[in-house]
């Protein structure tokens, strides 16, 4: 340990660490109440899409295919939400088993300095300092210093080093603190995106510049002596206010109020401090490379808020996704729900063209039925003057019958019925895509990398699948045309009654009006039949596919209504497992300051946007026990803390505007009541939300528990 640090002595530094380790069992029960928490959340969540699943039974749709894979869509929904539990149950006994010592993770982009940091803290012999442009480090590697494990990672945003970058962040999940690592020169902004990253994971941070002068390979070197010769100039040479501000600049950009200082260093100069080829230059080399104040920086970091870190370090493998997952799962709840809603406008639509179109059709069917009979009727005159004494009048009216088009007239009529309907289809299915796809607006940004408990990049997509499955249907099968039924009956033969008259007149005026009468009672027989079977078919092949289309849509809109609730529920589970988990940390930090138990009384919930902001909800007028000052400083990532004083009972739509105008948010709300009241949605428009503004809705939405939903 450096001299630098003797006001820390290796006596109170193994203390902190004895009672890190301690803290160590704590921090990890502390963790599983929160993951039961957790489980209970999601199998409620579930519980949502094993009703639908059921519910899916009873639609009236033949379509076995679409069927299976709206269950397969949702079984999916739901097995996510459940290995969720395991991959984070998993974290947690992997941190528990594997970190029993302090840990640090070193995190920069490739050649930022961190295989020298380790060989200066294991005095090596630089075989694992690189050369040039390679990647020293392609794995996760450990090693011991001062009693704590330091993590060396593999360096970020390496051209084709995608696999580095997963291996880093998987090995900072761990991590108790974060040593976080840039070079003197030109900031890059993925180095601030790569901060932002830790600190919504929720790492307490030391950020450290490394100032990579070469010093030469002798000690007699030029480059050394310019070195050692002007230190008062290493400042000036360094511009470490130029790279301060260019990199706030980039991390502005993301998190608006925050500033990050860098500890600056000469790493290699340090390292050659340690080398027998250098002794002569010791103290100089020591000197200039201002490495203490790094040591320092770690050590006063681990003393004072070790015991902290590391039972945040539990509760952050738990917190971090959770939060991550809690606000996704609000989105992808508020576009299912839009998409459902367009779904049912669309169905009222297409239900009420139905209502008009078939009774139209049914009417115009009918009238074109009789047109062609009554083409038929006013044939008989002519027919039977020309046939009045044929032996065979069968025969002669079957195939005068046939001179007629009526069957092909109706055969087209009907068809021109099938395609209207198909038209229809086609064109509803067409907007109702085109309108769920511009509802179907995910705001998804994998926020965290690969920090998360589950594969939303698959399941994201399965609303839209699902939505896809539906509105595939294009012409529907129609049953076939009533072909063969319009004339059915017209030209069956009947039998003419053989009679005698007295005279040849006689005969013959009755025999006419005989056949008139018959041929007429044929085509009414006709008529009557082709209708009633016309009518049957239409109720058969028309109306039972429209109600299956119709029906089709319901389905799919269930699914979404179902997975929409489940997203909600989970996600306000989420919640109250995240402001738990926020208030078990003030809680420590309560701990940590010598206040008494009953302090925490005063605090009715804790919400928060890790690394950001916190607001501190405390019942009525009370006030804290400390300053936000004392609670920022423990948490470890400079968060604004928000004191908000409370009054239970209220309706709330009161307690929305007063927390609306505490957090200076001019809007007009509009509150809506779904699953039966058990959930509040609230609609905030506006033309474009700040970062702080999003930020402030989130810790409302935390608070009251509810869903907000923003609108452009």
């Amino acid at each position: 340990m450096n001299s630098t640090s003797q006001h820390i002595t290796r006596d109170h530094l193994q203390a902190a660490l004895d009672a890190c380790h301690m803290a160590n069992r704590q921090g990890y029960e502390d963790a599983k109440v929160y993951l039961a928490g957790l489980k209970q959340s999601i199998e409620d969540a579930s519980l949502i899409i094993t009703d639908c699943l059921g519910d899916l039974e009873t639609y009236h749709v033949t379509d076995i295919a679409l069927i299976n894979n709206i269950k397969s869509q949702l079984e999916l929904v739901q097995t996510e939400f459940k290995s969720s539990f395991f991959e984070t149950q998993n974290n947690l006994e992997t941190k528990h088993k594997e970190n029993s010592r302090f840990n640090i993770t070193l995190f920069g982009r490739t050649k930022a300095g961190k295989s020298t940091l380790m060989e200066i803290l294991t005095h090596g012999d630089g075989s694992h300092i690189g050369k040039g442009g390679q990647r020293t480090t392609r794995d996760v590697r450990s090693y011991e210093w001062e009693g704590m494990s330091v993590t060396d990672v593999p360096g970020i945003d390496a051209y084709g080093g995608d696999e580095d970058d997963k291996k880093a962040e998987s090995a900072a999940i761990y991590a108790d603190l974060i040593l976080f690592m840039i070079t003197a020169g030109q900031p890059e902004g993925t180095e601030a995106d790569w901060l932002v990253k830790l600190k919504r994971m929720d790492k307490p941070i030391v950020c450290v510049c490394n100032f990579k002068q070469s010093i030469g390979e002798k000690v007699d070197d030029f480059r050394l002596k310019r070195l050692l010769d002007n230190p008062d100039k290493l400042n000036e040479r360094m511009n470490i206010d130029g790279l301060s501000e260019q990199f706030n600049k980039f991390l502005h950009e993301q998190l608006p109020s925050e500033h990050v200082e860098f500890i600056v260093t000469h790493l290699l100069a340090k390292y050659a401090s340690q080398q027998e080829s250098y002794a002569s230059k010791k103290d100089e080399l020591e000197k200039v490379s201002r490495f203490a104040l790094v040591e320092d920086a770690i050590i006063n970091e681990v003393y004072t808020n070790g015991v902290l870190h590391r039972k945040k370090c539990y509760l952050s493998i738990i917190d971090a996704p959770l939060f991550q997952q809690m606000n996704l799962l609000f989105d992808f709840s508020s576009n299912a729900h839009s998409q459902y809603l367009v779904m049912q406008d669309k169905i009222a639509q297409f239900e009420d063209w139905c209502t008009s179109f078939n009774r139209g059709q049914k009417s115009n069917i009918s009238n074109s039925i009789t047109r062609e009979y009554n083409k038929l009727r006013n044939s008989i005159p002519g027919f039977v003057e020309m046939h009045l004494e044929d032996s065979n009048v069968d025969e002669a009216w079957k195939e005068h019958c046939q001179r007629f088009t009526t069957q092909a007239n109706l055969d087209k009529l009907f068809t021109t019925v099938q395609t209207r309907l198909e038209e229809k289809i086609a064109e509803m299915l067409s907007e109702l895509k085109t309108e769920m796809d511009f509802s179907y607006t995910w705001q998804y940004t994998n926020t965290l990398g690969n920090y998360q408990f589950v594969n939303w990049k698959r399941v994201m997509k399965w609303t839209g699948a699902l939505s896809s499955a539906g509105l595939a249907i294009t012409a529907m099968a129609l049953s076939s045309n009533p072909i063969g039924w319009a004339a059915a009956g017209v030209g069956a033969a009947f039998s003419l009654l053989a009679w005698l008259c007295d005279s040849k007149e006689n005969k013959l005026r009755e025999r006419r009006l005989m056949l008139t009468q018959k041929l007429n009672e044929s085509i009414d027989y006709a008529e009557k039949k082709s209708k009633e079977k016309t009518i049957g078919w239409f109720n058969i092949s028309i109306i039972k596919n429209e109600n299956t289309v119709a029906d089709t849509l319901k389905m799919i809109g269930s699914s979404l209504l179902a997975l929409s609730a489940s997203e909600r529920e989970l996600a306000l589970g989420y919640s109250k497992n995240h402001k738990n988990i926020s208030k078990m940390m003030i809680a420590n930090i309560f701990n940590a300051l010598g206040l008494d138990a009953p302090e925490l009384d005063r605090i009715e919930c804790v919400a928060r946007v890790p690394g950001r902001r916190v607001a501190i909800v405390v019942n009525g007028t009370a006030d804290l026990p400390c300053s936000v000052h004392d609670i920022s400083s423990k948490l470890g990532n400079k968060e604004t803390i928000h004191v908000v004083k409370w009054q239970q009972g209220k309706p709330a739509e009161e307690q929305l505007a007063y927390l609306l105008n505490y957090f200076d948010i001019d809007l007009e709300p509009q509150f809506m009541q779904l699953d039966g009241g058990q959930h509040t949605i609230v609609y905030l428009s506006n033309s474009n939300f700040t970062m702080e503004e999003i930020d402030s809705i989130n810790l409302i939405q935390q608070i009251m528990n509810i869903h907000i939903i923003l609108r452009k």
